[in-house]
């Protein structure tokens, strides 16, 4: 793990009251994670963008758009890691999906598997 000076910026896009409180909770365990945002509506994604550059994003493929006008996943920053967390897989999702790289963890999460996800996309990160 990363120690508390060289802490990993993230965003959260999820609308389940549940699956939030329990990201939350996982990203909060780790010293070397920090959670910028929770977002529920794709119209809020665009806004905090423009605020925050976050290295990982964690995905809810199914979110409420809000009044996102143009804005879709494909225009998150392709420089960013995105961690799809969903019950469906990303070949089943018909919208746009984001560019870079994508990883996966599916519903329902454990703590076990958040980690082993994190622990690959930080090794990237270090590697880039």
């Amino acid at each position: 793990m990363y120690s508390k000076f060289n802490r990993t910026t993230c965003l959260l896009i999820e609308d389940e009251a549940l699956a939030i409180e329990m990201m939350e909770d996982y990203i909060g365990r780790r010293d070397d994670l920090v959670l910028l945002a929770v977002v529920s509506e794709l119209s809020e994604v665009k806004d905090i963008l423009v605020k925050h550059t976050p290295s990982i994003i964690f995905l809810d493929l199914f979110i409420p758009p809000g009044a996102c006008g143009d804005f879709h996943f494909g225009k998150l920053p392709s420089n960013a890691s995105i961690v799809i967390v969903s019950g469906t897989p990303p070949n089943l999702f018909r919208g746009i999906l984001p560019k870079g790289d994508i990883y996966e963890l599916f519903k329902p999460v454990s703590y076990d598997s958040f980690n082993r996800c994190v622990d690959e996309v930080l090794a990237k990160h270090l590697k880039d």
